[in-house]
């Protein structure tokens, strides 16, 4: 009896220590990407003219990380900057922008997917699908 609550106590250890050791996933680069969205008051559409998001993630401090997002809207180049958090699964990301939010999903070392929420008028929600670029 005592042996096999030796075992399970060194599975228990084994376990916990491989779950505490979870790699937080290095998000610094950049990535692109698109977003089809729906604004409430026009229905569906692309959320930037060119189709096309840049997301550079210059900063990164274990499970936070900043950087900053480029876009092309009426004509001109849109520069903002985001905060942004990974979850303790290291799986979920959360980003803070100017306007909106996002809520997202890491799918693999260079993949990500992200859902944004923007209030106001109009009302925006997005689906972006985030890809990182190789130098």
């Amino acid at each position: 009896m005592r042996s096999m609550l030796r075992i399970w106590l060194i599975f228990l250890i084994i376990l916990i220590t491989g779950i505490c050791a979870a790699q937080i996933p290095d998000l610094v680069g950049n990535w692109t990407g698109y977003a089809p969205a729906y604004f409430v008051e026009d229905g569906v559409h692309d959320l930037v003219e060119d189709d096309r998001i840049v997301l550079a993630v210059v900063e990164q401090n274990d499970r936070l990380f900043t950087g900053n997002i480029t876009f092309m809207r009426d004509g001109e180049e849109v520069v903002e900057a985001f905060a942004g958090a990974i979850g303790a699964d290291n799986k979920t990301v959360y980003i803070a922008e100017s306007k909106g939010c996002g809520f997202g999903t890491i799918v693999s070392e260079d993949e990500f997917e992200m859902v944004y929420l923007e209030h106001g008028k109009p009302a925006i929600s997005a689906i972006d699908q985030f890809h990182r670029t190789k130098a």
